[in-house]
């Protein structure tokens, strides 16, 4: 499962490793809000969503990666493709040196988990926002110590503990251990 290709049988996608999520755009953002070109989030005035950034009124994100690391795994992680809440200051800094791949000199950055992870947990998450170096994507740790998420990052998450936070997202339990 951690290394074999799959195809996932309830929407289609292939997985060279184990599946992770991936959320298309924050929570808060409209799905009438067209993806757009990431140049779009400099060039446009307004809310504007691209494929890495999302802008609301005065609301910032970026996106990011929360990883959650397996149990009895020799270091394998689960990733969580999610978006990140920055304050204006920071969005704009983190932007500045994104043309410099410079965004790692930026350090740690407190921000919110704006994606709802489990589905049924709408209270906003405390986070930190770690950048990473040129070309990855910043990383999440949550900073809430009695958050579910937090729990699985300090501890790891058992197979059984992933299966079940996927099945909350819709897919199909068999399509994670069998190709279809």
């Amino acid at each position: 499962m951690l290394t074999s290709s799959r195809r996932c049988r309830c929407c289609g996608a292939t997985f060279a490793q184990l599946l992770s999520l991936s959320c298309d755009r924050p929570d808060l953002c409209p799905d009438d809000l067209v993806v757009q070109d990431n140049a779009a989030i400099l060039a446009q005035t307004g809310d504007v969503l691209t494929d890495d950034f999302c802008r609301l009124g005065d609301l910032r994100f970026v996106r990011a990666v929360l990883a959650v690391p397996l149990a009895d795994s020799d270091g394998q992680e689960f990733i969580l493709g999610t978006w990140a809440n920055l304050g204006v200051d920071d969005f704009d800094a983190y932007l500045d040196l994104l043309d410099m791949q410079d965004t790692e000199s930026l350090g740690s950055r407190p921000a919110w988990l704006a994606n709802a992870i489990p589905p049924d947990n709408t209270t906003p998450v405390a986070c930190m926002l770690h950048m990473r170096p040129e070309g990855q994507y910043p990383e999440l740790q949550i900073s809430e110590a009695k958050h579910p998420l937090s729990t699985l990052q300090h501890t790891g998450a058992q197979l059984e503990e992933l299966f079940e936070l996927l099945h909350t997202y819709g897919h199909d339990l068999a399509s994670l251990v069998y190709d279809s």
